[in-house]
Protein backbone atom coordinates (compact mmCIF):
# COMPACT_ATOMS: atom_id res chain seq x y z
CA UNK A 1 0.00 0.00 0.00
CA UNK A 2 2.83 2.41 0.85
CA UNK A 3 4.55 1.63 -2.45
CA UNK A 4 1.29 2.25 -4.31
CA UNK A 5 0.76 5.58 -2.51
CA UNK A 6 4.32 6.66 -3.30
CA UNK A 7 3.88 5.71 -6.96
CA UNK A 8 0.58 7.57 -7.15
CA UNK A 9 2.24 10.67 -5.67
CA UNK A 10 5.12 10.46 -8.14
CA UNK A 11 2.73 10.15 -11.08
CA UNK A 12 0.73 13.12 -9.83
CA UNK A 13 3.83 15.29 -9.51
CA UNK A 14 5.03 14.23 -12.96
CA UNK A 15 1.67 15.05 -14.48
CA UNK A 16 1.69 18.44 -12.74
CA UNK A 17 5.19 19.20 -14.04
CA UNK A 18 4.22 18.17 -17.58
CA UNK A 19 1.10 20.31 -17.50
CA UNK A 20 3.05 23.27 -16.18
CA UNK A 21 5.59 22.92 -18.98
CA UNK A 22 2.81 22.67 -21.60
CA UNK A 23 1.80 26.29 -20.95
CA UNK A 24 4.32 28.92 -22.16
CA UNK A 25 6.07 30.65 -19.29
CA UNK A 26 5.72 34.41 -18.92
CA UNK A 27 9.01 36.28 -19.41
CA UNK A 28 9.07 40.03 -18.82
CA UNK A 29 11.52 42.65 -20.07
CA UNK A 30 10.96 45.54 -17.63
CA UNK A 31 12.90 48.72 -18.42
CA UNK A 32 11.21 51.81 -16.90
CA UNK A 33 11.65 54.74 -19.26
CA UNK A 34 12.96 52.50 -22.06
CA UNK A 35 12.35 53.23 -25.71
CA UNK A 36 9.58 51.73 -27.82
CA UNK A 37 6.38 49.88 -26.98
CA UNK A 38 5.14 46.34 -26.56
CA UNK A 39 3.34 46.51 -29.92
CA UNK A 40 6.37 47.75 -31.84
CA UNK A 41 8.67 45.27 -30.12
CA UNK A 42 6.42 42.21 -30.49
CA UNK A 43 8.10 40.75 -33.61
CA UNK A 44 11.49 41.07 -31.88
CA UNK A 45 10.12 39.53 -28.68
CA UNK A 46 8.65 36.62 -30.65
CA UNK A 47 12.02 36.09 -32.35
CA UNK A 48 13.70 36.08 -28.93
CA UNK A 49 11.21 33.49 -27.68
CA UNK A 50 11.97 31.27 -30.67
CA UNK A 51 15.72 31.59 -30.12
CA UNK A 52 15.30 30.75 -26.43
CA UNK A 53 13.24 27.69 -27.29
CA UNK A 54 15.92 26.50 -29.70
CA UNK A 55 18.74 27.13 -27.22
CA UNK A 56 16.88 25.12 -24.57
CA UNK A 57 16.40 22.16 -26.90
CA UNK A 58 12.66 22.80 -26.91
CA UNK A 59 12.36 22.72 -23.12
CA UNK A 60 11.48 26.40 -22.67
CA UNK A 61 8.56 27.94 -24.50
CA UNK A 62 7.94 31.54 -23.49
CA UNK A 63 5.55 34.40 -24.02
CA UNK A 64 7.70 37.54 -23.86
CA UNK A 65 6.40 40.96 -22.80
CA UNK A 66 8.21 44.31 -22.85
CA UNK A 67 7.07 47.16 -20.60
CA UNK A 68 8.67 50.57 -20.16
CA UNK A 69 6.00 52.18 -17.98
CA UNK A 70 6.79 51.72 -14.30
CA UNK A 71 3.26 51.24 -13.04
CA UNK A 72 2.34 48.95 -15.94
CA UNK A 73 5.34 46.77 -15.11
CA UNK A 74 4.47 46.57 -11.43
CA UNK A 75 0.84 45.75 -12.25
CA UNK A 76 1.97 43.05 -14.68
CA UNK A 77 4.13 41.35 -12.07
CA UNK A 78 1.29 41.44 -9.56
CA UNK A 79 -1.47 40.24 -11.91
CA UNK A 80 0.31 38.01 -14.43
CA UNK A 81 2.93 36.55 -12.07
CA UNK A 82 5.68 36.02 -14.65
CA UNK A 83 8.14 33.21 -14.06
CA UNK A 84 11.19 35.30 -14.94
CA UNK A 85 12.16 38.85 -15.88
CA UNK A 86 15.00 40.87 -17.35
CA UNK A 87 15.12 44.04 -15.27
CA UNK A 88 16.92 47.32 -15.65
CA UNK A 89 19.35 47.78 -12.76
CA UNK A 90 17.28 50.53 -11.12
CA UNK A 91 14.11 48.41 -11.33
CA UNK A 92 15.94 45.44 -9.85
CA UNK A 93 17.35 47.39 -6.90
CA UNK A 94 14.03 49.05 -6.15
CA UNK A 95 11.60 46.19 -6.60
CA UNK A 96 13.23 42.74 -6.80
CA UNK A 97 13.97 42.38 -3.05
CA UNK A 98 10.26 42.81 -2.29
CA UNK A 99 9.39 40.20 -4.89
CA UNK A 100 11.85 37.66 -3.50
CA UNK A 101 13.32 37.34 -7.00
CA UNK A 102 16.64 35.54 -7.49
CA UNK A 103 19.33 36.58 -9.99
CA UNK A 104 20.34 33.79 -12.40
CA UNK A 105 22.04 35.73 -15.21
CA UNK A 106 22.99 39.15 -16.56
CA UNK A 107 22.81 40.67 -20.01
CA UNK A 108 26.03 41.23 -21.93
CA UNK A 109 25.03 44.75 -22.86
CA UNK A 110 26.56 46.48 -25.85
CA UNK A 111 28.94 48.10 -26.49
CA UNK A 112 30.94 46.74 -23.51
CA UNK A 113 29.58 43.20 -23.77
CA UNK A 114 31.16 42.26 -20.43
CA UNK A 115 28.20 42.25 -18.06
CA UNK A 116 28.60 45.89 -17.08
CA UNK A 117 26.97 49.17 -18.00
CA UNK A 118 28.20 52.73 -17.72
CA UNK A 119 26.45 56.09 -17.81
CA UNK A 120 27.55 59.48 -19.08
CA UNK A 121 26.48 63.00 -18.20
CA UNK A 122 26.71 64.87 -21.48
CA UNK A 123 26.82 68.63 -21.85
CA UNK A 124 28.43 71.40 -23.88
CA UNK A 125 32.11 70.67 -24.54
CA UNK A 126 34.16 72.34 -21.82
CA UNK A 127 31.29 72.47 -19.31
CA UNK A 128 32.03 71.20 -15.81
CA UNK A 129 29.60 69.72 -13.32
CA UNK A 130 28.98 71.89 -10.28
CA UNK A 131 30.54 70.51 -7.11
CA UNK A 132 27.90 71.88 -4.74
CA UNK A 133 24.40 73.28 -4.71
CA UNK A 134 21.60 72.26 -7.06
CA UNK A 135 22.03 70.14 -10.19
CA UNK A 136 19.35 69.05 -12.65
CA UNK A 137 19.89 66.09 -14.96
CA UNK A 138 17.66 65.30 -17.94
CA UNK A 139 16.95 61.59 -18.36
CA UNK A 140 14.62 59.36 -20.35
CA UNK A 141 14.48 57.03 -17.37
CA UNK A 142 12.66 57.77 -14.12
CA UNK A 143 15.79 57.36 -12.01
CA UNK A 144 15.65 58.51 -8.43
CA UNK A 145 18.28 61.01 -7.27
CA UNK A 146 19.42 58.39 -4.73
CA UNK A 147 20.09 55.82 -7.46
CA UNK A 148 22.08 58.30 -9.55
CA UNK A 149 24.16 59.58 -6.64
CA UNK A 150 24.71 56.30 -4.79
CA UNK A 151 25.07 53.86 -7.70
CA UNK A 152 26.30 55.86 -10.69
CA UNK A 153 27.98 59.16 -9.81
CA UNK A 154 29.24 59.05 -6.25
CA UNK A 155 30.63 62.58 -6.56
CA UNK A 156 27.05 63.90 -6.66
CA UNK A 157 26.24 62.76 -3.12
CA UNK A 158 25.32 65.68 -0.91
CA UNK A 159 24.18 67.84 -3.82
CA UNK A 160 20.63 69.04 -4.40
CA UNK A 161 20.08 66.64 -7.28
CA UNK A 162 16.90 66.48 -9.34
CA UNK A 163 16.03 64.32 -12.35
CA UNK A 164 13.71 65.73 -15.00
CA UNK A 165 12.09 63.68 -17.79
CA UNK A 166 13.63 63.90 -21.24
CA UNK A 167 11.11 63.45 -24.06
CA UNK A 168 13.24 64.25 -27.10
CA UNK A 169 16.85 63.15 -26.50
CA UNK A 170 18.16 64.01 -29.96
CA UNK A 171 16.54 67.44 -29.90
CA UNK A 172 17.93 68.18 -26.45
CA UNK A 173 21.42 67.01 -27.41
CA UNK A 174 21.34 69.05 -30.61
CA UNK A 175 20.38 72.18 -28.67
CA UNK A 176 23.27 71.64 -26.25
CA UNK A 177 25.75 70.85 -29.01
CA UNK A 178 24.78 73.99 -30.91
CA UNK A 179 25.20 76.12 -27.81
CA UNK A 180 21.50 76.94 -27.50
CA UNK A 181 21.17 75.30 -24.06
CA UNK A 182 23.44 74.31 -21.18
CA UNK A 183 21.59 71.20 -19.96
CA UNK A 184 23.24 68.14 -18.47
CA UNK A 185 21.85 64.99 -20.12
CA UNK A 186 22.16 61.46 -18.74
CA UNK A 187 22.82 58.68 -21.29
CA UNK A 188 23.73 55.01 -20.99
CA UNK A 189 26.78 53.57 -22.75
CA UNK A 190 24.85 52.43 -25.83
CA UNK A 191 23.15 55.80 -26.31
CA UNK A 192 26.38 57.70 -25.71
CA UNK A 193 28.32 55.60 -28.23
CA UNK A 194 25.61 56.04 -30.87
CA UNK A 195 25.38 59.80 -30.36
CA UNK A 196 29.13 60.32 -30.55
CA UNK A 197 29.25 58.33 -33.81
CA UNK A 198 26.82 60.67 -35.53
CA UNK A 199 28.33 62.85 -38.25
CA UNK A 200 26.12 65.86 -37.54
CA UNK A 201 28.07 69.07 -36.94
CA UNK A 202 26.46 69.69 -33.55
CA UNK A 203 27.95 66.47 -32.12
CA UNK A 204 31.37 68.16 -32.07
CA UNK A 205 29.95 70.56 -29.48
CA UNK A 206 29.19 67.75 -27.01
CA UNK A 207 31.39 66.09 -24.42
CA UNK A 208 31.01 63.89 -21.36
CA UNK A 209 31.13 66.08 -18.26
CA UNK A 210 31.22 62.90 -16.12
CA UNK A 211 31.48 59.16 -16.61
CA UNK A 212 29.95 56.80 -14.08
CA UNK A 213 31.56 53.90 -12.33
CA UNK A 214 30.92 50.55 -13.98
CA UNK A 215 27.71 48.99 -12.72
CA UNK A 216 25.97 45.71 -13.40
CA UNK A 217 24.09 45.33 -16.65
CA UNK A 218 20.45 44.22 -16.55
CA UNK A 219 19.98 41.19 -14.28
CA UNK A 220 17.73 38.25 -15.16
CA UNK A 221 15.65 37.03 -12.23
CA UNK A 222 13.30 34.17 -11.51
CA UNK A 223 10.36 34.64 -9.17
CA UNK A 224 9.69 32.25 -6.28
CA UNK A 225 7.21 29.48 -6.99
CA UNK A 226 6.77 25.75 -7.62
CA UNK A 227 9.59 24.35 -9.74
CA UNK A 228 11.48 27.65 -9.77
CA UNK A 229 14.82 26.03 -8.88
CA UNK A 230 14.63 23.57 -11.77
CA UNK A 231 13.45 26.28 -14.13
CA UNK A 232 16.25 28.62 -13.03
CA UNK A 233 18.84 26.03 -14.01
CA UNK A 234 17.29 25.34 -17.42
CA UNK A 235 16.69 29.02 -18.16
CA UNK A 236 20.22 30.02 -17.19
CA UNK A 237 21.71 27.34 -19.46
CA UNK A 238 19.53 28.41 -22.39
CA UNK A 239 20.29 32.11 -21.95
CA UNK A 240 24.04 31.51 -21.79
CA UNK A 241 23.84 29.32 -24.89
CA UNK A 242 22.02 32.04 -26.85
CA UNK A 243 25.23 33.99 -27.35
CA UNK A 244 26.76 31.16 -29.36
CA UNK A 245 23.68 30.50 -31.50
CA UNK A 246 24.27 31.97 -34.96
CA UNK A 247 20.55 32.24 -35.64
CA UNK A 248 20.06 34.40 -32.51
CA UNK A 249 22.69 37.03 -33.28
CA UNK A 250 20.46 39.46 -35.20
CA UNK A 251 17.83 39.33 -32.46
CA UNK A 252 20.40 39.90 -29.71
CA UNK A 253 21.91 42.84 -31.60
CA UNK A 254 18.49 44.48 -31.84
CA UNK A 255 18.13 43.97 -28.09
CA UNK A 256 21.46 45.81 -27.64
CA UNK A 257 23.32 42.81 -26.29
CA UNK A 258 25.60 40.02 -27.42
CA UNK A 259 24.16 37.45 -25.05
CA UNK A 260 23.93 36.54 -21.37
CA UNK A 261 26.26 35.28 -18.67
CA UNK A 262 25.31 33.17 -15.69
CA UNK A 263 25.26 34.95 -12.35
CA UNK A 264 24.20 34.34 -8.76
CA UNK A 265 23.98 38.05 -7.92
CA UNK A 266 25.21 41.42 -9.06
Amino acid sequence: MKKFAALALLLTLTAFSTAARAAPLQLLFFYPGGQGSQEAAQPLLDAFAESLKKASGGKIEATVTYLSDTQAGLDFVKAQKPVAAVLSLDAYLQHAPGWGAKVIAKTLQLPSGDGTDRYFIVSKKGAALPTSGPLTLLSQRPFSPDFVAKQLFLQLQGMQLSIQPLRNPVGALRAVGMGEKTDFILLDQFEYANVMRLRAAWVAGLAAAAESAKVSSAPVVVFPGPGSAELATELQKALVKLGSEASAQATLQELRMKGFQGAQGL
